[in-house]
C-alpha cells in the first residue's frame, strides 16, 4: 500500500507487540522507527529518503505516545472519512485506497476515531442511548464496512430494493469487528477450533509462520487472555458504558475506543493507559491480519490460509448476524443473494444445514425496517488435491461426488422447502487441486435430474495465463454449460497479459503436463476456427506439444490429434469407461490416468511466458474465450475486491473489468457481467461496496464521465437481474 501516513501500519507492528509481551514498554521513538521499517517492507521500490519524509509528516506535532492515538490516528481517519448529517462515509475518491487500509486497521477503530475528533466535543454523555442511536447505530450497528456517498447509487439501490449478490460464500462472511468480540468472549472455544483446524493443515502452519508464530494457537491463546485483561482494565478505569453482560457488543467496543481517546486527550501524560490501549490494539491488529486477506498476500493459496485457520468458525455457527452485516446498517443493501454452501453426502445433513441458513434469513427479514429480500442457495462441490492410489485420477473424489450428487437429487425430489431453495450448482476451491473434468459426470447428471442452473469457479488463479483460459474453456465444454449459466471469476479472460507478465516475470515454473494441455487447448481452438488470428502459430505449437508429449510418454508416439481426442474425452465418466473396458481403447487417455505417468505429468519445468504466444497472441485467446461465452450467453461473475487481492493486480487501477468494458466499446463480443462479493469477511466488503468500487474505479482511476460510469453500473445491475438463478418454486420455499 502506497500510504501517505505510516500510521496506516500502526496495528501491524509485531516488534512492539513482542516488546509488550516481554514486559517492556514501547516509546514514541520505538513506534516511529518500527512503522518506518514496516513502510519499507510495503514500499520496497521507493527510495528511503522519501519514506523518511513521509515518517516526518506522519509524526509532525506528535510529542507523546498518547498523541499517536488522539491526533495521528484521528487524522488518518479524517483523511479517508467524511460526515453527512449523522452518517459517516468514506471519501469517494479514497474508497479504493480505503479497501486496502481496512486490511491493516479494522474499520470500527477508524470510524470511532473520526467520531471522537468530529463529534465528541459537542456531546455531554457518550454512554447515553441517544449517543448510540445518533452516532453508533447508523455507522457501526450491524457492520463497520461503510460505503462512500454516491447519490446515483443510493437512488439505484432504492429503485431496485437493494442489489443482487450473485457470488457469495456463506462461510468466511463475518467481519473482524464482530469476530473479535466473540474471540474475547469465548476464547477457549475459538482456540479449540483453531487447534482442530491446524491438525495436519500445512496452510494453517504457513500462516502462523507468516506472522512470526504469534498466531500459533498456544501463543494466540496467551495473547487473547492478555487482551481480555487489558480491555477489562480500560473499561474499569475509563468507561462507564456497560454492564458485564453487555461488554461484548459492537456498541461497547466502539464506545470503549471513543472513551479511551477522549480520556487520553484530557490526560495525555497517562502512559499506562496509552500503553494498555496500544498493546490491546496490536493484538486486535494481529487477529485482523489472520481474518482479512492482506494486500501483500497474493494468490489463491494465500486466500486458503484464511479459510482454513478456524478463527471464524465459532462466530459462524449461526447465520443471523452475518446476514445483518451483509444487509448493512440501514438493512437495505440486499435484494437477493445466491449463498453458496458446501453440500453433504446425506440428505438429512443437508436439511439440517439449510434449515439453519433459512432460519437466519427469516430473522433478518423480520427485522423492523429491513428491505424484504430473498436468499437462494447454490450447492458447491469442493475441489480437492488428488491422493492417487490407483490408475484413475481423483477416484476417491469422484466417488464422493457421486454420493453428494445422489443426496442433492434426493433432497430435490423430496419436494421440501429446503430442496426448492437450492437453485444452482457450483464447484469451488483451488483450481490447482482439481480441474473441471472431475465434476463433469455429476454436473451432467444433476442437469438430467432437473437442476437447471450451473456455475463454476474458473480462471481465478493459474500457473500460466493459458492455463486459466483453458480452465474456463474446459468448464464451458466439459460441464456442458448452457445459456444463462455462469463462470465465477474468469480473471484469466480479462487481466492484461502485460500486467500478468509484470507480476510473474519472464519465466514461470509449471507442471509439464499442464503446460502441454495449455498448448493443446490453443491448438484445438485454432483448429476449430475459434481463434483464426493465430493460424500461423500452429506449426510451432505442434512441434512443442510433440516435444512435451515425448517427455511425459517416452514409450509412446502420440500424435497431436491423439492427445486432443483424449483431452476432450476426459469429460466422460472415467469410472464407467474403466469398468466397461473402453478406457483400454483410448491409449492416450489411459496413460493420462496411470499413476506412473501422472508423476511424469507433474514434473516442473521452466518456460518463457511468451515462448510461442506473445502479449498480442494471448489477448487473441482471451477474446476468443469471451466470444464463445458471448455466443453461448454464459455470464461472468466478477468480484472486484477478491479479484484484486487474489489475482494478478497491484491495485484496483489494473482491475480487468475495465478491459472488458473497453473491448465491448471497440465492438468485441463480451458476455454479460454480474457482481458478487466472494467471501465478504475475508475481503472486508459487501455487495453495495462492490458497486461503489466499480464507480470509483471508472470515475477516479480511469476518468470515465460520471454519466457513462453510471450507465455501465446500470447495465451490470440489469444483468444481475437477468442472469440470477431462478426457481419457479422459490417463493413457496422461502415462506
Amino acid at each position: 500500500m502506497k500510504s501517505n501516513s505510516h500510521i496506516s501500519y500502526l496495528l501491524t507492528d509485531h516488534l512492539s507487540l513482542s516488546s509488550y509481551q516481554e514486559g517492556e514498554d514501547v516509546t514514541l521513538d520505538d513506534i516511529e522507527r518500527r512503522l518506518m521499517i514496516i513502510a519499507r517492507e510495503h514500499n520496497h521500490v521507493i527510495p528511503h529518503h522519501y519514506l523518511r519524509l513521509v515518517s516526518n509528516s506522519s509524526f509532525r506535532g506528535i510529542e507523546k505516545k498518547s498523541q499517536v492515538f488522539t491526533q495521528a490516528l484521528p487524522q488518518l481517519a479524517e483523511d479517508f472519512l467524511e460526515r453527512r448529517n449523522n452518517r459517516i462515509y468514506v471519501r469517494i475518491e479514497k474508497f479504493n485506497a480505503w479497501q486496502e487500509q481496512i486490511a491493516y486497521i479494522p474499520p470500527m477503530l477508524l470510524i470511532s476515531a473520526y467520531i471522537f475528533k468530529n463529534v465528541i466535543s459537542s456531546i455531554t454523555d457518550i454512554t447515553s442511548d441517544s449517543f448510540f442511536n445518533q452516532y453508533i447505530a447508523p455507522n457501526l450497528g450491524n457492520t463497520s464496512l461503510i460505503p462512500p456517498y454516491i447519490s446515483q447509487l443510493e437512488e439505484l439501490k432504492k429503485e431496485n430494493n437493494g442489489f443482487n449478490d450473485l457470488h457469495i460464500h456463506l462461510n468466511g462472511t463475518m467481519e473482524t469487528d464482530s469476530v473479535w468480540l466473540d474471540i474475547l468472549h469465548y476464547p477457549e472455544r475459538v482456540i479449540h477450533n483453531m487447534e482442530e483446524s491446524a491438525k495436519g493443515n500445512k496452510l494453517a502452519k504457513e500462516q502462523y509462520e507468516q506472522f512470526d508464530n504469534w498466531t500459533k494457537p498456544d501463543k494466540l491463546k496467551h495473547l487473547i487472555s492478555q487482551a481480555v485483561k487489558l480491555r477489562e482494565t480500560l473499561f474499569s478505569k475509563i468507561s462507564k458504558v456497560v454492564s458485564v453482560n453487555e461488554a461484548f457488543t459492537r456498541q461497547a467496543e466502539s464506545s470503549l475506543y471513543i472513551s479511551v481517546l477522549h480520556y487520553l486527550s484530557i490526560y495525555p501524560d497517562n502512559k499506562k493507559v496509552a500503553s494498555s490501549f496500544h498493546h490491546y490494539l496490536l493484538i486486535l491488529g494481529l487477529v485482523n491480519q489472520m481474518l482479512v486477506q492482506q494486500p501483500q498476500c497474493f494468490g489463491f493459496e494465500q486466500f486458503q490460509h484464511y479459510t482454513s485457520n478456524g478463527l471464524r468458525e465459532y462466530s459462524e455457527q449461526e447465520y443471523e448476524q452475518r446476514f445483518l452485516q451483509l444487509a448493512g446498517n440501514q438493512l437495505d443493501n440486499i435484494k437477493i443473494i445466491e449463498g453458496r454452501f458446501s453440500p453433504k453426502d446425506k440428505e438429512y445433513k443437508n436439511n439440517y444445514l439449510i434449515d439453519k441458513i433459512r432460519r437466519g434469513w427469516l430473522l433478518l427479514n423480520n427485522r423492523q425496517g429491513c428491505t424484504k429480500s430473498d436468499i437462494r442457495l447454490i450447492a458447491h462441490f469442493i475441489k480437492r488435491a488428488d491422493k492417487q492410489k490407483k490408475d484413475i485420477r481423483f477416484k476417491e473424489l469422484r466417488l464422493k461426488n457421486r454420493k453428494i450428487c445422489e443426496a442433492l437429487i434426493s433432497l430435490r425430489n423430496s419436494g421440501s422447502k429446503n430442496g426448492k431453495a437450492i437453485v444452482g450448482i457450483d464447484a469451488a476451491a483451488s483450481e490447482f487441486d482439481t480441474s473441471p473434468e472431475v465434476f463433469a459426470p455429476v454436473f451432467k447428471k444433476l442437469r438430467e435430474k432437473g437442476f437447471q442452473h450451473f456455475t463454476y469457479h474458473a480462471g481465478e488463479d493459474f500457473y500460466h495465463l493459458l492455463g486459466g483460459l483453458r480452465a474456463i474453456y474446459e468448464a464451458i465444454t466439459f460441464l456442458d454449460l448452457q445459456r444463462g449459466d455462469r463462470i465465477g471469476h474468469a480473471t484469466a479472460a480479462g487481466v492484461a497479459p502485460e500486467t500478468w507478465a509484470h507480476n510473474v516475470g519472464c519465466e514461470v515454473v509449471v507442471p509439464i503436463g499442464a503446460y502441454m494441455d495449455d498448448l493443446l487447448f490453443v491448438y484445438n481452438l485454432i483448429s476449430n476456427n475459434e481463434c483464426k488470428a493465430l493460424d500461423s502459430l500452429m506449426p510451432r505449437l505442434y512441434m512443442r506439444i510433440t516435444e512435451l508429449s515425448r517427455e511425459i510418454y517416452p514409450n509412446d508416439d502420440f500424435q497431436v490429434y491423439d492427445l486432443i481426442y483424449a483431452w476432450k474425452r476426459r469429460q466422460e465418466d472415467i469410472l464407467e469407461l474403466a469398468d466397461s473396458g473402453e478406457l483400454n481403447n483410448i491409449k492416450a487417455l489411459k496413460r493420462y490416468h496411470q499413476k506412473e505417468y501422472v508423476e511424469k505429468y507433474k514434473k516442473e519445468i521452466k518456460v518463457k511466458i511468451f515462448e510461442i504466444l506473445d502479449e498480442k497472441a494471448l489477448r487473441e485467446v482471451q477474446l476468443a474465450i469471451l466470444k464463445i461465452m458471448h455466443h453461448k450467453e454464459i455470464a461472468i461473475e466478477t468480484l472486484p475486491t477478491s479479484n484484486i487481492f487474489i489475482g494478478y493486480h497491484n491495485s484496483f487501477n489494473t482491475y480487468h473489468l475495465v478491459n472488458w468494458i473497453r473491448w465491448e466499446k471497440e465492438g468485441k463480443p463480451i458476455p454479460p457481467i454480474v457482481l458478487g462479493t466472494d467471501d465478504a469477511g475475508i475481503f472486508a466488503t459487501n455487495i453495495y461496496n462492490e458497486y461503489c468500487h466499480i464507480y470509483t474505479l471508472l470515475v477516479y482511476e480511469y476518468d470515465f464521465c460520471i454519466n457513462e460510469a453510471f450507465e455501465i453500473i446500470r447495465k451490470i445491475n440489469r444483468d444481475a437481474n437477468y442472469y440470477i438463478f431462478n426457481n419457479d418454486s422459490l417463493n413457496a420455499a422461502n415462506k
